[in-house]
């Protein structure tokens, strides 16, 4: 195949990324070509479906309980977004696990990919656990009161995987058994009577 050179009207030559990719300027509105993403979202799940029980505050001292969100069978799935609600009966501190004590082993938040498994936070055992991955600075008034029940108290985290070096968030490739799960290793619900996870991102397909 013969070489081709692409340069402009002052002969200055294109550039192609080490990815295969022509260097250019992106232009400030969209292209007419179809929409090759959609958005999704969906609850981390004890079966991986959408309509799975999504309640996190469960008892996993003696068996270790997974939820998690699994790949598609058919687009590649991004998650760039986990939102946590914690709920509990009365106040509560930092250093504790909803109103109570901090938890012992705690709750791993991982995922998988062809390179194996990896941790984004190996033992969420307190509060602040959960607070120190929106990445954010806590604001001195953290809890709000009326949380999934009537003068309930609890707080909301948002975690941007982005911020963690992923341009496009975690990607769960079509076709495999990747996912984003969040793994209960001590009784979570003692002391939050609401716990779960939804995650935000796109799929993208061909």
């Amino acid at each position: 195949m013969a070489k081709v050179e692409i340069t402009s009207g002052g002969n200055r030559e294109a550039t192609i990324t080490k990815d295969g990719e022509l260097n250019v300027i992106q232009a400030s509105y969209p292209p007419f070509v179809e929409q090759k993403v959609q958005p999704f979202r969906q609850y981390l799940t004890a079966d991986g479906t959408s309509g799975g029980s999504n309640d996190l505050g469960v008892d996993g001292s003696s068996t270790n309980v997974d939820f998690w969100i699994p790949a598609s069978t058919s687009n590649d799935r991004y998650i760039t977004t986990l939102s946590f609600i914690v709920g509990y009966a009365a106040t509560g501190k930092p250093f504790q696990w909803a109103d109570g004590a901090a938890l012992t082993n705690g709750t791993r938040l991982w995922y998988e990919n062809r390179r194996g498994e990896h941790d984004i936070h190996d033992a969420i055992k307190a509060n602040q656990d959960l607070f120190r991955l929106s990445f954010d600075p806590i604001p001195t008034s953290w809890e709000v009161r009326h949380v999934n029940a009537n003068n309930d108290y609890g707080y909301f985290v948002s975690t941007d995987l982005r911020k963690m070096g992923l341009p496009f968030g975690i990607k769960l490739d079509a076709g495999t058994t990747q996912r984003l799960s969040i793994t209960i290793k001590d009784n979570a619900g003692t002391s939050a009577v609401a716990f779960n996870c939804i995650g935000y991102g796109f799929e993208r397909f061909e």
